[in-house]
């Protein structure tokens, strides 16, 4: 188990030589919901961060005294008919085992936030499946549970 504390933990976007820690966080995420990825996915992703015209991001969680990626967040903006003001998806989240309930989560997303709001766009949401009740203590803290429901298209 890490030693990891919340005054230990800085949250920053990544740089290209995040990646290989991004990506070991990435393979453990797709392990956690049980999905695979094709591995020119990850490249295609980390190109996409670093690309200042793609309004898409990630961001990292340091723990500051090893220096260890503990922690990835990947955000996106995008348009709404609802609104004159564009709104910020996040579509991943993902903490080590052994650096959770120490901060690096609420970190995470508080840094999104952050940028929501430099960029103008305040409006931030995500999903999290059913049965993951640990994330969801955290998301009822930083967050709201919308009473919306998720539907898919078919074999997609």
């Amino acid at each position: 188990m890490s030693n990891t504390s919340e005054d230990n933990i800085t949250v920053r976007f990544v740089t290209e030589n995040d990646k290989e820690g991004w990506q070991r966080l990435w393979k453990s995420y797709q392990d956690f919901y049980e999905v695979s990825f094709p591995d020119d996915l990850d490249d295609f992703n980390f190109g996409r961060f670093l690309d200042p015209n793609i309004k898409m991001w990630a961001a990292v969680a340091v723990e500051s005294s090893s220096e260890k990626i503990i922690g990835m967040i990947n955000f996106f903006n995008h348009m709404t008919t609802w609104d004159f003001k564009d709104k910020i998806y996040i579509n991943d989240l993902y903490v080590d085992e052994n650096s959770r309930v120490k901060g690096a989560g609420g970190k995470l997303i508080q840094f999104v936030y952050d940028e929501a709001d430099k960029l103008g766009t305040p409006s931030v949401y995500w999903c999290t499946d059913e049965s993951n009740h640990r994330a969801q203590l955290l998301y009822v803290m930083v967050g709201y549970k919308a009473p919306k429901i998720l539907y898919k298209r078919k074999g997609y």
